[in-house]
């Protein structure tokens, strides 16, 4: 994925001077082709730069953990419509042995279960310690659960306790190097692109 997005970075630059070619030599197809490709190429090249930087960063991270967690619902809003509505949650997390904080996750509800998803209630989650913003909703968490979501009595945490996840620039301190990278190919591309339109203005 990372290659690829730097492959296309590559070739957004080609398509750059392609456009520099065609202004230069009043070469109007060549001009409207290489318009018209290079915003495409640039959200190809650049999300699968992003894409491949994440995956990096989340091996380097290590294997997700998941540790199962009781979670208040603070809010539920629905995002969508149908018999299994998603709805975003905005939970208090309480892991056992560690201070609960807040975190969003999602769910896919069906329509006659949502009462289980009202504000106030106690759900079942998953979650990773080590990446505390990535909490999953339990949907059948099973009967051993039963009594433990009973008998939870769960404080809401402030909101200042959130986790979100980071993003890339945070985690490495600075401007991803991923968007570095591919400024780079898209300079190298447009500095090669004589070659392939050499025939055009020659």
């Amino acid at each position: 994925m990372y290659w690829a997005g730097l492959l296309l970075c590559a070739l957004l630059g080609v398509e750059l001077g392609g456009i520099a070619a065609g202004i230069a030599d009043s070469h109007v197809p060549l001009i409207v082709i290489s318009s018209n490709l290079a915003p495409w190429t640039a959200i190809g090249g650049f999300t699968l730069l992003a894409g491949g930087r994440r995956r990096r960063v989340e091996a380097a991270l290590g294997p997700v953990r998941l540790e199962t967690a009781m979670a208040r619902i603070e809010s539920s809003r629905a995002v969508g419509e149908g018999p299994d509505i998603p709805l975003q949650l905005d939970l208090t997390v309480a892991p056992t042995g560690r201070p609960a904080y807040r975190a969003n996750a999602t769910a896919v509800v069906n329509l006659m279960d949502l009462d289980e998803f009202r504000v106030g209630r106690t759900v079942v989650v998953d979650h990773d310690p080590e990446r505390p913003w990535n909490v999953r909703v339990r949907r059948q968490p099973g009967a051993e659960f039963a009594g433990r979501v009973a008998l939870a009595k769960i404080d809401t945490a402030p909101v200042e306790t959130r986790r979100n996840a980071p993003s890339l620039a945070d985690r490495k301190g600075g401007r991803p190097r991923g968007v570095t990278t591919g400024l780079l190919a898209v300079l190298a591309g447009s500095l090669l692109s004589p070659v392939p339109f050499h025939g055009l203005w020659s």
